[in-house]
This record gives C-alpha cells, structure tokens and sequence, in this order.
C-alpha cells in the first residue's frame, strides 16, 4: 500500500513520518501519536481522548490538535512531554 503523503511547510513528506500532537492553549504539548495513527485533526484528537466530553472540553479551552514533522516534533512538543518546556517551567510552584 502507498504511504498517505501530507504537505506541512511546503514540504511534501509521509504522514507516516509525522507526529499528531495535542496542544494547550498556552501552546504546551500535552499528547502525540504517530502519524499513520490518524488521518485528520479531528481523528488524532479522537484517538487522544476518547471521551467526547474532554473533546469538547478542550476545544471550548483553546486546544488545538497539529500535525507535525519529525523534526518539528523534537522542537515543539518533545520538550513540553518531557517536562522541560518553558511552559511548565513558568507555572511550576
């Protein structure tokens, strides 16, 4: 089977080499599947959480669900996943 290939960035790569990543409002990542595991926004954010409640939560909160490139993935979300982003540094008590 061909790979889905997705353009991000004006550059045309395969979905099975991106990440699906679930923002926070303050731009914070807070969940990632791979790529190949959704094949819209509305599917990865459907994988993430299952629930329809938390959905709907999360949208009404500014939560945004991205797909991104590998090497967007290790800049953009790795860090917050890990707990060294900015964003929890700012608000750790």
């Amino acid at each position: 089977m061909p790979d889905l290939m997705v353009n991000l960035d004006g550059r045309t790569v395969p979905l099975a080499d991106c990440h699906w990543v679930l923002f926070d409002a303050d731009g914070c990542a807070e969940g990632s599947l791979f790529g190949r595991c959704a094949v819209d926004e509305e599917q990865a954010h459907q994988e993430l959480r299952p629930l329809k409640r938390d959905r709907d939560r999360e949208a009404r909160r500014g939560y945004q669900v991205r797909l991104l490139t590998r090497e967007q993935w290790r800049r953009d979300a790795k860090p917050c996943l890990l707990g060294r982003c900015e964003h929890r540094k700012g608000g750790a008590a």
